[in-house]
């Protein structure tokens, strides 16, 4: 290459170089601003901290930010925000858990209250049944002795001027306690045993209060007979305690026996009975833990005026036992069988205040030994009375007379003024 051209690529060179140099650059300030700036306006003495060079841009996500916060201050937001989150989760979690917990207890509260409407139901509805089945209606005739004044089929009476009401609030249960050991011959086929024990308890359900009414078993009065075949015979005045004798030993002897002391009562409405064999006394009596008694007499195992906790057999012995050489042997065991009845009947009544479902253990321990018509309706009803009641009381009676000796056996015949006026003092109300 000559000379002249050397010089001519030399200068080209140089006019590149100058348009290179000349070209604009872009720098940023320390305050952020873009400004345009020509290499050779700038010395190399000129503060190069001013500046800030440009490095390639990347695309990134633009993240708006409110403030001017720094970055590093917008990421610290980012992770509380990401641990806010987290902790919104566990709530949200530990929420879900406790709705679920709430709605088991629900559940299980619901189920609960519904057991509970369906016992206090069924129990209402059973004491307004028994209710309905126990209590006298307007379907009676109540007789009197001669010369004594009855009104309206005897809901009012008229004796020595005094005018008496009916008291319909009572309701009569018949006890019997029925010997099946010492079973005697008698025109029908005597295998039912006798009614040794027989209680009337009348119960006025407006105010607890309890009549106990003893009959002695060798009462004279007027008993239906049967034949072995269950056909009526007729009637004849003997025993009471033969009434029983004269049936299957169960339902029909229970109900000719209620129809006897019905015709001693004046036709007094008996609306319920329960006949137990005295086999069962012992099963009975051990249900409520025993009962304690003070003996009124001395006869076997037991002095006069001496206390005891009667268990087992003690009670059968007790309320059984009766002496054969006296004519009012009877009498005697009578006095024994109401101070036991009063003392059990007392301790009854304690344990159903506390626990209404006494009366239904009483029935099913005494079941296997007894015919009674009394069912879970009549007894939730008796138990109804004796807790809402302010305080039971119990009166214990027996029918007035005097034993003789017949022909056989004791004889006991009644007084009958002193029996009506005990009937008028039970069963009405003077007005």
């Amino acid at each position: 290459m000559t000379k002249k051209q050397n010089d001519e690529f030399m200068s080209e060179n140089e006019e590149t170089t100058d348009e290179s140099n000349n070209q604009n650059i872009e720098y940023i300030t320390s305050d952020g601003k873009r400004v345009d700036d020509k290499k050779d306006d700038k010395s190399i003495n000129d503060d190069i901290n001013d500046y800030v060079f440009l490095t390639p841009r990347r695309m990134k996500k633009k993240v708006r930010v409110q403030d001017s916060s720094s970055i590093q201050d917008y990421e610290i937001v980012a992770s509380h925000r990401d641990r806010g989150d987290h902790s919104s989760h566990n709530k949200r979690h530990k929420k879900k858990r406790m709705k679920t917990w709430k709605k088991v207890l629900i559940s299980i509260a619901c189920v609960l209250i519904s057991i509970v409407v369906i016992v206090v139901s069924t129990l209402a509805i059973l004491i307004y049944t028994g209710s309905q089945e126990m209590m006298m209606n307007t379907d009676y005739s109540i007789a009197a002795p001669e010369g004594v004044e009855v009104q309206n089929q005897g809901q009012y009476i008229i004796y020595n001027g005094q005018t008496y009401e009916l008291n319909e609030s009572i309701t009569n249960i018949l006890f019997m306690g029925i010997d099946k050991r010492e079973i005697e011959g008698t025109a029908a086929n005597g295998t039912g045993g006798q009614a040794d024990v027989i209680v009337l308890m009348a119960v006025d359900t407006s105010t607890g209060k309890i009549s106990m009414i003893n009959i002695s078993r060798d009462t004279m009065t007027d008993v239906t007979q049967y034949s072995a075949a269950g056909t009526y015979v007729g009637m004849k005045t003997e025993q009471i305690c033969l009434s029983y004798a004269y049936g299957d030993g169960k339902e029909r002897s229970c109900e000719n026996t209620v129809s006897s002391v019905k015709r001693l009562f004046y036709n007094i409405p008996i609306k319920s009975y329960l006949a137990i064999d005295l086999n069962g006394i012992a099963a009975v009596n051990d249900s409520i833990g025993g009962v304690d008694v003070t003996s009124p007499e001395t006869i076997g195992e037991f002095v006069e005026g001496q206390s005891y906790h009667l268990e087992g057999d003690m009670a059968e012995s007790f309320v059984r036992t009766r002496s054969m050489e006296r004519v009012d042997a009877n009498n005697l065991r009578m006095r024994r069988q109401q101070t036991y009845v009063k003392s059990f009947m007392d301790k009854a009544i304690v344990q159903t205040k506390r626990d209404i479902s006494t009366p239904l253990n009483l029935f099913n321990a005494s079941a296997p030994y007894t015919c009674t018509n009394l069912n879970p309706s009549k007894i939730c009803y008796l138990a109804e009375t004796a807790v809402t009641s302010n305080g039971m009381s119990i009166d214990m009676s027996s029918v007035p007379g005097e034993v003789k000796m017949g022909e056989t056996y004791a004889e006991f015949y009644v007084n009958e003024k002193e029996f009506y006026e005990l009937f008028l003092n039970v069963f009405y109300t003077p007005i």
